[in-house]
């Protein structure tokens, strides 16, 4: 028995006799003898690009002649991505260990192998359109402003240091994360420590600290945050500070303390790449009791002041 097959513009027929791989038909018309034969025919839309099909692998490794005419074949190792273009615009991310056959016709299939193991960063030239892929692009992205740096660990590890502007990094192989920091003067403020004076009377003290990050990768690598560092050694230094004096000497050498605490915190923070800027006793808060006493004694004296 014969059977007309026609094969669309469009189309493609694979021939298969007895379970076994015969050839591609290309667009025409053609008379095959079925007869007892077991022919089997899978036609195919090239309209679709990707070729699915059980004989993908088998054409690959035996039939490389009918492959180099009817496919472009994208193949990516274990550490290396394909960027795939479709008429010259950017079409499809294809992940690690993979092969994909697309047929050959009206639209043309280029592709860039990058190894993302040695470059884990994203050409910026291809981060618009990566962007707009969406998940499918298989990158992590990051804007970094101005007066921020930007630090990209890659599988926990640290790797580069970024200024302002936008990045891409692929995770396929490994997982990238971005931490940004702000690198511009900033503020602490300390508000209600209380504090045990030398002859134990309890003050409630307010300090203010100015500071910005100069090292960043010396500030991440050093504390796990800087600002919530600074607020304790802030606590402490003025603990200690006010601690070792009485309250007629906290009142009477404020001065002196704010010197004192600025000493210490400086020291502190410069090891993790922190320059401080001015750092300010605000105000110390007395008791209400003995707050009252001293503004007793205070009118007491302006009463006895002659006029």
């Amino acid at each position: 028995m014969i059977r007309r097959v026609p094969v669309g513009d469009n189309e493609r027929v694979l021939l298969i006799r007895k379970k076994r791989f015969i050839d591609v038909l290309p667009p025409g018309e053609y008379w095959i003898l079925t007869l007892g034969r077991h022919v089997e025919l899978e036609r195919h839309n090239i309209k679709s690009l990707v070729f699915t099909s059980e004989w993908a692998d088998y054409l690959v490794k035996e039939r490389l002649e009918l492959v180099s005419r009817y496919f472009t074949v994208v193949e990516t190792p274990d550490s290396q991505v394909a960027v795939v273009y479709l008429d010259g615009k950017l079409a499809r991310v294809i992940a690690p260990g993979n092969r994909v056959l697309y047929w050959r016709g009206a639209v043309s299939v280029t592709f860039d192998l990058i190894d993302v193991r040695q470059e884990p960063a994203v050409p910026e030239r291809l981060l618009p359109a990566l962007a707009r892929l969406g998940r499918e692009s298989g990158v992590t992205f990051a804007a970094v402003d101005e007066g921020k740096r930007g630090l990209v660990f890659i599988d926990g590890r640290f790797d580069c240091e970024l200024g302002a502007g936008t990045y891409g990094f692929w995770t396929v192989i490994a997982t990238p994360r971005i931490e940004v920091l702000e690198m511009r003067r900033q503020t602490v403020e300390v508000s209600g420590q209380e504090i045990l004076t030398k002859d134990k009377v309890t003050v409630r003290a307010n300090i203010s600290a100015v500071y910005e990050i100069v090292d960043a990768v010396r500030a991440r690598s050093g504390v796990k945050d800087v600002n919530d560092h600074l607020y304790r050694a802030l606590q402490i230094a003025v603990r200690q500070t006010l601690g070792k004096r009485t309250l007629e000497e906290v009142l009477a050498e404020k001065a002196d303390i704010d010197a004192t605490v600025s000493a210490e915190v400086r020291r502190e923070m410069e090891t993790y790449g922190v320059r401080m800027g001015a750092i300010a006793l605000k105000d110390i808060i007395l008791p209400g009791d003995i707050r009252d006493s001293l503004n007793q004694v205070v009118t007491a004296e302006s009463r006895r002041k002659p006029t």
